[in-house]
């Protein structure tokens, strides 16, 4: 069976666009195969900045023919009373092309079979690629040339064939054709290749590295090869720089070691943040003169020279900012922040600073922290950093620089690791991060008060205030503390504070888009939970309810559990059912309950709701013994009632009617 080999070419893509964009047009392409009926064999992709490789064995020369039926008009309005064809069947036939005699009957409308041949897979794929490369989704497009159209980066050539066969299709005015390209400046030259193993091959004789992971293979070998000592080598920087060469090839620098005297956190950010280069330790882990860089291109010598020079420059600059800010005080600092904008209608970043102090001081006792001092220090300089002289030339050193300078005025550590860590979440929950967590949760709260109550809700993929992460944050950092923390009291303690600053908000707009947003945030957080356990223990749909990470967890553990058995979740479904058909009908009474009226069956029931037992054997035997709906009023009601008490432990669980149980 042929095989597909495709591969875009274009401008170098943003280093965080690589990896998503590669399995959403992998994940495009064979769903648009399997709905086309073209079933196939393996697949793969692979991904660079300037390129998107898909390979797929085994398709199909051809489309399966398929049978397609169409309904047309009653069988009424088609034949008159003699049986003879109406303008209308006359009319809908030659829409199909068809003639009269191939009609049925059937279900008291007339009917068509149309046999549809397959299309050659070749002529498919040259609908189904580009259109799978124009639903792709970037956080940035761009338009080039003449283009209306809009992509991550210009396109420069298509490769595209299916064994020998060229699929032909034009995309922004690039046609497809059968060569790649090498690397831009070590072999940008066109080459053929003929299948997946070959073109692998041609790639990396053109000093192209197309699989990522032996990108970051080499990446880390050659960082740790040519080091004087121990590199640093995060995550997250090491996969940016796998994302932003195609031939990466290391090399070390070094740096003015007068700039060694500037804290360890602006060294680091300096190099990582903002050069991608990655420190070097030695044996006690104190910062050396060192860096490693990850050159794509030219030649080492005349790399390590420009990589110097910016990063001396960098430091410099920074030295400058950092000496200025030795002459002022966090309290200097936030006094700045008087003449800074939070948002036009929520004030300025002074007054968010004291909203933040009592919004910290909450939550760090619900916490179980007892300092409030530190906790209203915490909350109050938290952004004072924002007019320092080194944030404005670093500044993705927020809150680092702020917990600096906490701990050089004698702020208590706890102070100054909670400014420090305010924009991320701990690796773990510990009396040393509480106050960290519990600042970044005010933080969170008090941005999602503000805006949403002032209307300011997310739409679609517009959220341009960051609102659904700091909904995920909440989450986050509610999880790793494991307690039963509620969310909505701190949300209408913020809502006070703002108040208290003579700003009016909408609090029941903002708690509906609260219900709304972490819903969805809780999905996901947790793809691997299916939708049916998430609408279930959405439960009753209520901010409050939904305010409880730690709590909704619980429910959806525990949902998931009782959905492996299906008797369960009939027997618990049944009252859910009973009491939404009454509720529809309007026929919900509620009366208060004698225990000595109920039945055997009914006093089980009663008791176990009472005294918080299992609830399945007792609600089993009610429902087989009990006539619910009886015709005797009274009786109703008190079932009714009953089931009532029973609703209410249910939907501490979840809502057992939105689960959904195969066959």
């Amino acid at each position: 069976m042929p095989k597909l080999l495709f591969e875009l070419g274009c401008e170098e893509m943003p280093a965080s666009a690589v990896d998503r964009a590669t399995q959403d047009f992998l994940e495009q392409v064979t769903n648009r195969l399997t709905e086309a009926g073209l079933f196939y064999g393996n697949s793969r992709v692979l991904g660079t900045p300037r390129r998107i490789i898909l390979g797929i064995d085994e398709i199909p020369d051809r489309q399966p023919d398929r049978t397609e039926e169409s309904r047309g008009p009653r069988a009424q309005a088609a034949f008159d009373s003699e049986g003879n064809p109406t303008k209308a069947l006359e009319g809908f036939c030659r829409g199909q092309g068809i003639t009269v005699d191939q009609v049925t009957t059937r279900e008291d409308y007339v009917w068509i079979t149309k046999s549809i041949p397959g299309k050659p897979t070749v002529e498919l794929l040259a609908e189904i690629l580009p259109e799978s490369l124009k639903s792709l989704k970037f956080d940035k497009t761009m338009r080039w040339g003449l283009q209306k159209a809009r992509f991550v980066r210009p396109i420069r050539w298509i490769l595209a064939r299916l064994d020998n066969d060229l699929i032909n299709f034009n995309l922004f005015d690039v046609q497809s054709g059968l060569t790649s390209r090498g690397h831009r400046f070590m072999a940008p030259q066109e080459f053929t290749p003929i299948s997946w193993d070959n073109h692998l091959t041609l790639l990396r004789d053109h000093f192209v590295e197309p699989d990522p992971i032996e990108r970051r293979n080499r990446i880390i070998t050659e960082a740790k090869s040519v080091a004087s000592g121990t590199p640093d080598l995060p995550e997250a920087l090491v996969n940016e720089n796998v994302h932003l060469n195609e031939w990466p090839t290391a090399h070390e620098g070094t740096f003015a070691e007068e700039f060694l005297n500037l804290p360890d956190p602006v060294l680091v950010t300096a190099m990582a943040k903002h050069e991608r280069f990655f420190p070097v330790r030695d044996g006690s882990g104190k910062i050396l003169n060192k860096f490693i860089s990850i050159r794509n291109n030219g030649t080492e010598a005349s790399v390590k020279v420009g990589n110097e020079w910016v990063l001396n420059a960098r430091f410099n600059d920074a030295r400058f900012f950092y000496n200025e800010d030795q002459k002022r005080t966090l309290a200097d600092f936030l006094s700045d922040t008087e003449q800074m904008l939070f948002q036009d209608q929520l004030g300025t970043v002074r007054q968010r600073a004291d909203r933040l102090a009592n919004l910290t001081v909450e939550i760090n006792k619900a916490l179980g922290g007892t300092n409030n001092e530190d906790a209203r220090n915490a909350g109050l300089y938290a952004k004072a950093d924002l007019s320092t002289g080194l944030v404005s030339e670093l500044s993705s050193l927020q809150g680092v620089v702020g917990g600096q300078y906490a701990l050089r005025e004698g702020y208590s550590p706890a102070v100054a690791q909670a400014i420090g860590a305010q924009y991320s979440l701990p690796a773990e929950y510990s009396d040393q991060t509480r106050l960290g967590i519990a600042l970044l949760v005010a933080d969170q709260i008090d941005k999602l008060a503000g805006f949403l109550g002032l209307g300011m809700i997310p739409k679609g993929s517009s959220d341009p205030f960051g609102l659904r992460r700091a909904a995920g944050f909440t989450i986050q950092a509610t999880w790793l503390t494991l307690q039963p923390i509620e969310l909505a009291p701190f949300m209408e303690f913020a809502f006070a504070e703002y108040k208290k600053q003579n700003v009016e908000l909408d609090s029941a707009q903002a708690e509906a888009a609260l219900t709304e947003l972490f819903q969805s945030r809780y999905v996901a957080l947790m793809p691997e939970v299916d939708h049916d356990i998430h609408d279930a223990a959405v439960a009753s749909g209520t901010w409050s309810q939904l305010s409880q990470p730690n709590d909704y967890t619980r429910r959806v553990s525990e949902l998931a559990e009782l959905k492996k058995d299906s008797a369960i979740i009939q027997t618990y479904t049944r009252p859910l059912n009973i009491l939404s058909a009454a509720r529809a009908k309007e026929a919900l009474t509620q009366t208060q309950i004698n225990e000595g009226d109920l039945t055997p069956e009914g006093k089980a029931l009663y008791q176990a709701v009472i005294t918080k037992s299992d609830l399945k054997a007792p609600i089993h035997s009610f429902f087989e013994s009990t006539m619910i709906n009886d015709e005797d009023p009274t009786i109703r009601s008190r079932n009714l009632s009953l089931i009532q008490l029973v609703e209410v432990e249910l939907l501490k669980i979840g809502d057992f009617t939105k689960i959904v149980i195969e066959g």
